[in-house]
């Protein structure tokens, strides 16, 4: 009887020790994993305030770029704003060879409504880019936003009729004769003249393609080829 007391005891004792060691061990890592978790919070809030205060120094130095340009780039970036269907709208155009600037205020367009400036700069670019011919025949060189904000837009044409020194050019479609404005995509007129038909030299200089400088000049080209 006492042979099984001792063993239970000793055994209750080990188990207890066991049972002791596991505590303090998770104790202690427990006490350790918090440890880092703090230091690692306390690692991105740092992180977080240095963030925020890069932000905060990049606008306000946007922020001083736009008050020395007239404020349009402080209103786009505090409020970024579109325009309203009861903006002003304002267009200066300029004539260099005229030397001559006139502002007028017209309807605001409907497609301005309810774009920000970047997409207003989009659009200019994309009428730029591809050019109305009777823009590009009256030598519009720069079209530009002078301000912008909900309630006003202000916008630029510069043209520049020197740019324009021909109007058409004579090429070739479907073996006839064929005129285009001088953008060179825009077709001004399909002819009946056949191609084939004309001397080689002048063949060979519709094929390669010319110049002419106005309506007078083409039809007189024109008819030279039908007589």
């Amino acid at each position: 009887m006492k042979r099984v007391i001792y063993i239970t005891t000793v055994v209750c004792a080990i188990s207890f020790m066991f049972g002791l060691c596991y505590y303090l061990s998770f104790k202690n890592a427990l006490l350790h994993y918090n440890r880092e978790a703090v230091e690692q919070n306390t690692e991105i809030l740092q992180q977080l305030l240095e963030f925020s205060g890069k932000n905060e120094q990049l606008l306000y130095e946007i922020i001083d770029i736009g008050s020395k340009s007239g404020g349009d780039v402080v209103e786009a970036v505090q409020n970024n704003e579109t325009i309203r269907g009861t903006a002003e709208y304002i267009l200066e155009t300029v004539y260099l060879q005229k030397n001559e600037t006139k502002r007028e205020q017209l309807p605001l367009p409907g497609f301005m409504v309810g774009i920000e400036r970047e997409e207003l700069m989009a659009y200019l670019n994309g009428y730029m880019e591809y050019l109305p011919v009777n823009e590009f025949l009256k030598g519009l060189i720069q079209y530009e936003v002078l301000s912008f904000s909900a309630n006003k837009v202000e916008l630029r044409k510069v043209y520049d009729e020197a740019k324009v020194e021909n109007q058409y050019f004579i090429s070739t479609y479907g073996g006839f004769v064929t005129v285009y404005y001088s953008d060179l995509r825009t077709v001004y007129e399909y002819t009946e003249i056949e191609v084939a038909l004309l001397p080689f030299e002048i063949r060979e200089q519709i094929r390669n393609g010319f110049y002419v400088k106005d309506a007078k000049e083409l039809y007189s080209i024109l008819e030279g080829y039908t007589s």
